[in-house]
């Protein structure tokens, strides 16, 4: 089992299915999740504001930053899966 992202999980998708960008190979699995989660808390907040304040770039902030995020999880769940 290896504690790194496996750098295969793309995120922001245009029309052709091909991801703008994609998880780095091989950073510790540790600190993406510490990135993941600091995302996420942007995120919330984010989410808050957008649907309190009627801002919907922040909502759509949200969206793509929450893509991101998930992201890293499943990168790094697949990383951990993967043997050693």
């Amino acid at each position: 089992m290896s504690d790194k992202t496996a750098g295969v999980t793309g995120f922001g998708y245009g029309d052709d299915d091909q991801p703008l960008f994609r998880v780095q190979a091989g950073q510790d699995a540790k600190m993406a999740m510490e990135q993941a989660s600091a995302i996420m808390t942007c995120v919330k907040r984010m989410t808050l504001l957008a649907s309190t304040d009627g801002e919907a770039n922040l909502g759509w902030g949200a969206h793509l930053l929450s893509d991101m995020a998930k992201a890293v999880i499943d990168d790094v769940e697949l990383g951990r899966s993967r043997q050693t």
